[in-house]
């Protein structure tokens, strides 16, 4: 689909207040969307290969709620959030246990860019954990959705 040459790795920047990670997913922009808003994919994807994800609840839609439990083995660690913003195919907003959560979606080429930006982490600890586990999210998901692809030809 997308040119090889690019941008098809993530790329992290985090600050103590923030993480954005941007990534070209090598799909349609629908596919994306479907993959961040159906539960059935997101559990596939969400806690990348380090942990099980169980969703109880995933209403993306204005006022609409996440409840997220995430798996490593040892530990559960319990997300709940509201979406604030939803607009179909282009940008998600909700509140996360700590901060605020933006994912745009914009088409480039024949793929999709995805930008996540999570904003009002307290400190550089908290903010590096989340940039490791949204990059290794984000790197699952288009994996999973070039999958689907490749499977089509």
């Amino acid at each position: 689909m997308t040119d090889d040459t690019a941008n098809t790795d993530a790329v992290s920047e985090s600050r103590a207040e923030h993480v954005m990670i941007r990534r070209t997913v090598d799909a349609p922009r629908e596919r994306v969307w479907r993959a961040f808003t159906d539960p059935d994919e997101v559990r596939w994807w969400y806690g990348s290969d380090m942990m099980d994800v169980e969703i109880h609840a995933l209403e993306a839609e204005p006022g609409g709620s996440f409840s997220i439990t995430m798996r490593d083995g040892e530990d559960d660690y319990d997300m709940e959030g509201e979406f604030l913003e939803v607009i179909e195919r282009e940008r998600l907003v909700h509140t996360w246990y700590v901060g605020r959560v933006t994912v745009a979606f914009d088409e480039v080429g024949e793929g999709t860019e995805v930008v996540l930006t999570h904003e009002g982490l307290p400190d550089r600890e908290t903010t590096e954990q989340h940039a490791e586990g949204w990059t290794a999210a984000i790197e699952t998901l288009a994996a999973i959705v070039r999958n689907d692809e490749d499977r089509e030809r």
